[in-house]
């Protein structure tokens, strides 16, 4: 089964880089470049599952967020997802992690991650993978919110 991933870049380099490497390992990309899209494409893609489908999962395998983006941030659109599908898992891609922790305060959300710029794709591939979600080493856990980060020297 084709894993499915909507991921929200406003940079395109980055975000052409995501999909094509993505896509290579077998995944299903939708990529928005901005938050408010990407929200909207979640929402509908949720309503059709439970109206449609009467699937209550999750629309997604995961939702990748940049932070600074135009029209909603990442963080904004974290927490519309978590109020419609609590269980959806997120992770953030952003150099911002953290700004996103501390925006993120109070939250224990098992469904959450945070990977820290710059990393390698081979690290975000290992971080999405469906076991990581399930048996996560725990190298930095602030507030519940796993925060993951690849030093220079192993991206080179």
């Amino acid at each position: 089964m084709e894993l499915e991933l909507l991921i929200a870049e406003d940079n395109k380099f980055t975000a052409t880089q995501y999909k094509k490497f993505l896509e290579s390992k077998g995944y299903k990309v939708t990529i928005f470049n901005d938050g408010a899209k990407c929200l909207e494409k979640f929402t509908n893609e949720l309503r059709y599952r439970r109206v449609v489908l009467k699937d209550k999962s999750s629309p997604y395998h995961c939702v990748l967020l940049d932070h600074d983006m135009p029209k909603m941030n990442g963080s904004e659109v974290y927490e519309k997802i978590r109020k419609i599908c609590p269980e959806q898992k997120v992770v953030f891609l952003s150099a911002y992690g953290q700004t996103i922790l501390k925006s993120q305060e109070g939250s224990r959300e098992a469904s959450l991650q945070i990977i820290q710029k710059p990393f390698s794709l081979d690290f975000l591939l290992k971080k999405i993978e469906p076991k990581s979600f399930v048996s996560i080493k725990r190298t930095n856990v602030n507030d519940g919110i796993l925060t993951a980060t690849q030093s220079s020297e192993t991206i080179r």
